[in-house]
């Protein structure tokens, strides 16, 4: 399992949606977001997750016996489908990865999204395995 800022990777989410650019920026009005934020809970609730032996395990069925840390971090990766085109670096989180986020907090995997419990969000972009995209990991570390 891999090291980042001083923690190990615990587990791997995977999570058949797509993380998006949004590249009109987010909406003022709430509404977008809301539905933005109920289309995340929906498949973060059909997830699974591989365990650090391989092991993979329906999300609900994780949570169960999972206590959460109280410090981790999310390290999100956007899985690309045949013919997707790289975003630009600084784009990865600007869409719809608050709501992915907040989505994640609501089934447990942490506290809550502020500073206090997660000391780093990171995004990244993975081309391999284009025929199983596109999907979203996110991959916590603690």
């Amino acid at each position: 399992m891999l090291d980042l800022f001083g923690m190990r990777s615990n587990y791997k989410i995977v999570i058949d949606r797509e993380l998006k650019n949004a590249n009109n920026g987010q909406t003022k009005h709430w509404g977008t977001s809301h539905r933005e934020r109920q289309a995340w809970l929906k498949k973060v609730k059909d997830a699974y997750v591989v365990e650090p032996s391989g092991d993979e395990v329906m999300i609900n069925d994780f949570l169960e016996s999972y206590q959460p840390p109280k410090y981790q971090g999310l390290l999100i990766t956007r899985h690309l489908g045949k013919n997707q085109r790289y975003l630009d670096p600084d784009s990865v989180l600007r869409g719809n990865a608050k709501q992915l986020v907040d989505s994640l907090i609501e089934i447990g995997v942490a506290p809550d999204d502020s500073i206090k419990h997660l000391k780093f969000v990171i995004g990244l972009q993975c081309d391999k395995n284009r025929e199983l995209g596109p999907y979203t990991s996110v991959e916590v570390f603690s």
